[in-house]
């Protein structure tokens, strides 16, 4: 007679990985998520247009206000400062002195009016195509611009003659503006010869001297300019590694070592494309290394709709925020999955990663040796900062905090 019962088993499965919390403040979908002041911080923003800062230590908001009427689209930090970007066509730069701030959660009472944060700057910007501001400051910033400040280049907004006319004619444009002044520092960035249709995602960042602006657009094209010495705007790299509109991108931690960027889509496709921003001349084709507009690595994921995607700090990693309510963990490298993180119902829709600090910056020790005894607030404020953190937010208002690699 066969026997009906299961051998035993000799190992035991993986247990799923758990968010270490999960922050219940918001009544709306999230929309952006940012780890600031040595990840003791955390930013979180909702399609509401309100903007929660959490204390990590405590896991508590020290902070909340309706920074604007229509929902955010990225929240993002400059020199202690908060930026917000608005789909009430607002960019506005706070100044947030916690102490006197309102902690009263929207998921409470969405109606009771909170106390602003100082207003330092607000810029009028384009935000008929859900694009986020893509941002850059430093020293080299002063030489370029004539003035010191930060750099945000958004989507350029419709000509008036054109609106009605032709909806989305003139979207792709992408401006540079300066903050705090709200000067417009170049205009009408654009890819003459592809139809590329809207800006979809931007960044911006420094290379030596060379200003340089990457674009994902709705037509699935990522798209790399250099500001030339020419004063014009050179177009150094073009593909169309994606059928549908390129939702995020996000680029190397370090440009001028590790030249690189990633674009996810509504698409299944993630891509990994190479920043030829200092290469005077090109390099021979090899099996090994692709032609100049040609992505180092195209990798179908089968999970379309992957809204969000971000590089962690130390470039070995990236993640990705998708509509089937996963948070996918990626190697840069190799651009395999390396971790499925399951925990909302809802599609997410924001992933940030907290910055790879230097664990040795903290010291305790005992008496006598000259190193520093910590109290335990200290120990637990040095945890918090070195923790290895992912954050992601969904449509469900809910934000989970996972420690990961």
């Amino acid at each position: 007679m066969l026997s009906t019962s299961k051998p035993p088993l000799t190992a035991t499965a993986p247990v799923p990985a758990q968010p270490t919390y999960i922050l219940r403040g918001h009544a709306a979908q999230i929309h952006s998520v940012h780890f600031y002041s040595s990840n003791t911080r955390l930013a979180t923003a909702d399609a509401s247009g309100w903007v929660i800062l959490w204390s990590l230590h405590t896991r508590r908001a020290t902070a909340v206000w309706k920074a604007h009427e229509g929902s955010v689209l990225k929240v993002d930090g400059w020199d202690g400062k908060i930026i917000t970007h608005g789909r009430d066509n607002k960019l506005f730069v706070w100044r947030v002195e916690e102490e006197g701030m309102d902690v009263l959660l929207p998921v409470e009472d969405e109606v009771r009016w909170r106390r602003s944060p100082w207003l330092v700057a607000s810029l009028d910007v384009n935000a008929l195509n859900f694009c986020g501001f893509g941002g850059c400051a430093g020293a080299t910033a002063a030489a370029a611009t004539g003035e010191g400040g930060y750099l945000v280049a958004v989507p350029a907004p419709l000509r008036a003659e054109d609106v009605g006319r032709f909806p989305c004619l003139g979207v792709g444009c992408v401006d540079v503006m300066r903050l705090p002044d709200g000067a417009r520092v170049y205009a009408g960035v654009r890819h003459e010869g592809v139809k590329t249709g809207m800006a979809m995602s931007l960044s911006m960042f420094y290379s030596g001297e060379h200003l340089v602006l990457v674009a994902g657009y709705e037509s699935g094209h990522a798209v790399v300019y250099k500001w030339d010495t020419k004063d014009t705007w050179k177009v150094v790299y073009t593909h169309k590694p994606h059928s549908q509109p390129i939702l995020s991108l996000s680029v190397s931690p370090t440009p001028d070592t590790n030249p690189y960027f990633i674009t996810s889509s509504a698409d299944s496709v993630i891509a990994k494309h190479p920043l030829p921003i200092l290469t005077t001349t090109p390099a021979p084709n090899t099996p090994d290394t692709p032609p100049p507009n040609e992505p180092i690595k195209v990798t179908d994921t089968r999970h379309y709709g992957q809204q969000s995607i971000t590089i962690r700090s130390d470039g070995r990693i990236f993640s990705t925020a998708g509509w089937d309510s996963r948070i996918r963990v990626y190697s840069v490298k190799t651009m395999k999955e390396l971790a499925v993180l399951k925990w909302h119902r809802e599609g997410c829709y924001a992933v940030a990663f907290g910055e790879i600090l230097d664990g040795g910056s903290g010291q305790e020790g005992g008496d006598g040796d000259g190193r520093e005894v910590l109290s335990v607030e200290k120990r637990r404020e040095k945890k918090v900062k070195e923790t290895h953190w992912v954050a992601g937010g969904a449509k469900d208002g809910k934000v989970s905090l996972w420690e990961i690699y």
